[in-house]
């Protein structure tokens, strides 16, 4: 049988979940930058959901200071991780699409080089989902790759990866139709491990 997407990406994301962490070190990526600026749109002590949360660093760190986290990961290991770098959070190893979250729970909802891993024609379902999670004018960060790509397995640190995207016009609509505001966007190029590549940047608030 067929290997699904997401059980590549956890078997992958658990193989490399330490080389991974070391691809930032090599020159800072935008993800704080960003985190920075919706959490000053926040009130203190409000609910966080960051999907793909991987080993809790840099984001669910800088998140807990002043809010309460839940992150999900589909890597048992990146969730392993994260309980032990950020002891204040909630952790749980789980599939994104295939959450059973209260609706309105949530203040934000952050999703940092993860909804590359999903295929792209489910991308529509997840901002909807993300939609009903979040409270009354709540906020979405996320980045998503700029290429038009429909799904490919390619190495990856060393281990078969999953990775399907659409061009940034797509992407954008796709979030305005699933209900959200675009507050700001930007595509912006960072390195991983010596390569540059493109993300677009998205906040948006829920109508």
């Amino acid at each position: 049988m067929q290997e699904q997407p997401q059980q590549m990406v956890a078997r992958g994301y658990d193989a490399v979940a330490e080389r991974y962490a070391e691809l930032e070190r090599d020159a800072p990526w935008p993800r704080l930058a960003w985190l920075d600026d919706l959490l000053a749109r926040l009130p203190g002590g409000v609910r966080v959901l960051d999907l793909g949360c991987g080993n809790g660093l840099p984001a669910g760190e800088r998140i807990v200071r002043r809010h309460r986290l839940t992150g999900v990961d589909v890597s048992p290991r990146q969730v392993e991780l994260a309980r032990a770098n950020v002891p204040a959070g909630e952790f749980a190893t789980g599939d994104i699409l295939a959450l059973d979250l209260p609706r309105g729970a949530f203040a934000a909802v952050t999703a940092f080089y993860t909804f590359d891993h999903l295929p792209r024609e489910r991308l529509p379902e997840m901002f909807g989902l993300v939609h009903g999670w979040l409270a009354e004018s709540g906020l979405l960060l996320c980045c998503v790759e700029v290429e038009d790509t429909p799904g490919v397995v390619a190495d990856w640190l060393g281990a078969p990866m999953y990775f399907s995207s659409y061009e940034p016009g797509t992407s954008r609509r796709l979030l305005t139709g699933a209900g959200f505001d675009i507050l700001r966007d930007e595509i912006v190029a960072q390195l991983e491990g010596g390569h540059e590549v493109s993300y677009l940047w998205l906040l948006a608030r829920k109508r």
